[in-house]
């Protein structure tokens, strides 16, 4: 019986420390590294009394290299959506973090459990729900990102 519950918990370390390199590494990857494939960074601004008047913008591909560069400027009574746009630009980093992070822990789920004799679509199946949600998560942020600057 002891063995069982030391088994239990070395299982359950294990999967506590991998989640917790995961999270590391993708922070990493999203912050340190920018590393934001389809996304977009803040490359230059245009600042007047602490409001931002206009942003340049570089679209990136799939790959996190730079496609092209946007220039967003918008009218004197737009002026709050480059503050908006700001704003989503810095958080989209968070959503690549979690996006990341949900992609190492589904990875590593679907090692352990074909490893234990699982059936591999039924585990592929339950560990893509988290990666879908901050999947969908990080699309939203994207195409509310996109909405702007059209």
């Amino acid at each position: 019986m002891k063995t069982n519950e030391n088994k239990t918990w070395k299982r359950k370390l294990g999967y506590a420390g991998f989640v917790l390199a995961a999270f590391v590494l993708s922070y990493f990857l999203a912050y340190s590294l920018s590393y934001t494939p389809l996304g977009y960074d803040a490359v230059g601004f245009k600042m007047v009394n602490e409001d931002f008047t206009a942003v340049t913008v570089e679209k990136n591909n799939a790959f996190g290299m730079t496609e092209e560069t946007v220039m967003y400027d918008p009218p004197e009574e737009d002026q709050w959506k480059a503050n908006m746009l700001v704003d989503q630009l810095n958080d989209q980093s968070i959503h690549y973090w979690l996006l990341f992070t949900s992609i190492f822990a589904a990875l590593y789920w679907v090692a352990v459990n074909v490893k234990k004799g699982e059936s591999v679509r039924k585990t592929i199946l339950y560990s893509s729900f988290g990666v879908l949600l901050t999947g969908l998560s990080l699309m939203d942020q994207l195409y509310d990102i996109k909405d702007i600057l059209s």
